[in-house]
Order: C-alpha cells, then structure tokens, then sequence
C-alpha cells in the first residue's frame, strides 16, 4: 500500500550524531507502533526491516522479533533529543502508524506516547497527527484515481479495438 524508507537525512542523523541510546528508542518505538493494535499487518513489515536496519547485533535482532512475534510492548520512557531531530523521528513514527492504510486508537495513543517521551508539545503532536491522517486520505484518494483511471482506460481501449 505505502512504501516507506529512512529518508537520506534521517538516517544521517541517527547513524552519524545519535547514541545507542537513541537508537535502541527509536527501534522499541518502532515495535511499539507495529504491536500496538496487536495485529502485524504485511505493510508493517516494512518498517520492523527499517527497525532491524538500525541495530547491529544479532542478538539484539532475534530480542527485537521476538517480543514482536509475542506482540509485546515495551515500555517507552523520556528520551533527550535534540528537537530537530525529535520532529524528524516523530513524522516517521507517524508514517509507519498509517503504514497499512488507517490509524488505530491504539497506535495513536502509542504515537502520543512517543511525542511526549521525546518532549514534543501537545499541539505540535496533534498537529502532525492530523497532517498524517490528510496524508493517508490523499494517498488512498490517489490511489482510487489511479484504479478508475486504469480501468476507464482499458474500456476505452476495447471500444476502440
């Protein structure tokens, strides 16, 4: 439905000025995200590859599906991070929550947990929430276009053919 990857500068940041700490926050926010609705659907797939992407030890990638697999949420405490890079990383979790097509009471409030853990105001939460929500319903609109499109075109050509 969605295709979602790390954009250059996101990962730029993670990899290059953030700690482990950092790191291993954002992947149990990542799992947190996917489980939250206690379903794993196939679109959310993408991002536990984006979450394995950013750890570097096997040990740490067999915990990490494992308490995936078990569907367990691990509790997401206060994090320092600098704000610009807090926005950066809370636009991608917003992503990967509408990642299969709608967002869930549960994935948002896991969202908002996030965006205050990381010290994002209110406001600033909503704000992208809804942004994200406009997002999916543009996408889902293109999408019906396209599929109209398609199929008004191959009409078109068995009229004339």
């Amino acid at each position: 439905m969605y295709k979602l990857h790390l954009d250059q500068e996101l990962a730029k940041d993670v990899f290059v000025s953030s700690s482990k700490e950092t790191i291993d926050w954002v992947v149990n926010a990542i799992a947190n995200i996917v489980v939250a609705d206690g379903i794993i659907e196939k679109h959310e797939f993408v991002a536990l590859q984006e979450a394995i992407g950013l750890l570097e030890d096997k040990d740490e990638i067999h915990a990490l599906m494992d308490r995936v697999k078990k569907k367990e949420l691990i509790d997401i405490r206060n994090i320092r991070i600098k704000d610009e890079l807090a926005i950066k990383i809370f636009f991608y979790l917003a992503a990967i929550a509408v990642i299969d097509g709608e967002l869930k009471k549960s994935e948002a409030e896991m969202l908002k947990t996030c965006g205050h853990c990381m010290g994002l105001e209110d406001d600033l939460i909503k704000a992208v929430i809804q942004w994200t929500l406009k997002q999916m319903e543009i996408n889902r609109k293109l999408k019906e276009d396209l599929i109209s499109s398609n199929s008004f075109r191959s009409r078109k050509i068995d009229s004339i053919l």
